[in-house]
């Protein structure tokens, strides 16, 4: 079996929830139907891609701060993933998903220029030699000395700034952007609520990375000694898309 060349938040967390599911998805690289998956977890995916495509479109021909302009890539973009997301057909479902995505981009601001990346590909080598990697949904200049990333969460149940503090992701997001960009002396967090077209922020600071990192470079190392990758079942399993290929699985009565 071999071992993961690259550990992430995503990678983290699956060990933490059930080492099996992180050896399913991670060492094994099972393939499964991505049907199985939660639908609201693909609705998200959906109103994700619908988001990426514009601001991608904006970066590359946007002329001033507002994405008008790229609401009808965006909206193709929502109609291909909800083919490749395997979402049932359900017309007012699209709409729904279409409306969230064009109302969210008819809302913002966000000059061309600043947009640092989209789905932007983090990948570096932490001091004790482990390769990390993780993708950012959109990362901003905020100004000359500060970079935002923000997280986009399809949900209608935002968190306070005050309950970001500390988020594990987050925190790792700012580990990859000081080491991406060097002039950068602040970094900011964000989460990003298209529903509800609100943006929450928070600053980060020294001590929340460092947690976050000790964190994931604690579980990295754990799943490198992991020779049975044992189950650990429980609520979560109706959450899992290996769910048909674990006997230790607990399923729904």
């Amino acid at each position: 079996m071999a071992r993961a060349p690259r550990f992430s938040v995503s990678s983290t967390t699956a060990y933490e929830t059930c080492p099996r599911r992180y050896r399913f998805g991670y060492l094994d690289r099972v393939k499964v139907d991505r049907g199985l998956a939660p639908q609201h977890w693909r609705f998200g995916s959906v109103v994700h891609a619908g988001l990426e495509a514009a601001y991608k479109r904006h970066r590359e021909a946007g002329t001033d701060d507002h994405l008008d302009h790229a609401v009808p890539v965006a909206l193709e973009a929502v109609r291909a993933s909800w083919v490749s997301e395997a979402m049932p057909d359900d017309p007012a479902e699209l709409t729904r998903a279409e409306t969230i995505v064009a109302d969210d981009l008819a809302a913002t601001r966000l000059a061309p220029r600043d947009i640092l990346g989209v789905e932007h590909w983090f990948t570096t080598k932490t001091d004790d030699g482990l390769t990390v990697g993780g993708a950012a949904d959109l990362v901003v200049r905020a100004d000359r000395s500060t970079v935002e990333i923000r997280d986009h969460k399809v949900t209608t149940h935002t968190r306070s700034a005050e309950q970001l503090a500390g988020d594990f992701q987050l925190g790792v997001y700012g580990w990859f952007a000081l080491r991406t960009w060097p002039w950068a002396e602040r970094v900011v967090v964000a989460h990003h609520y298209p529903i509800t077209r609100e943006l929450v922020r928070i600053p980060l600071d020294d001590a929340w990375i460092g947690r976050s990192m000790e964190r994931l470079q604690g579980v990295a190392h754990l799943t490198l000694a992991d020779a049975d990758f044992a189950p650990v079942p429980g609520e979560h399993c109706s959450n899992c898309v290996y769910i048909d290929l674990c006997d230790a699985a607990v399923r729904p009565s």
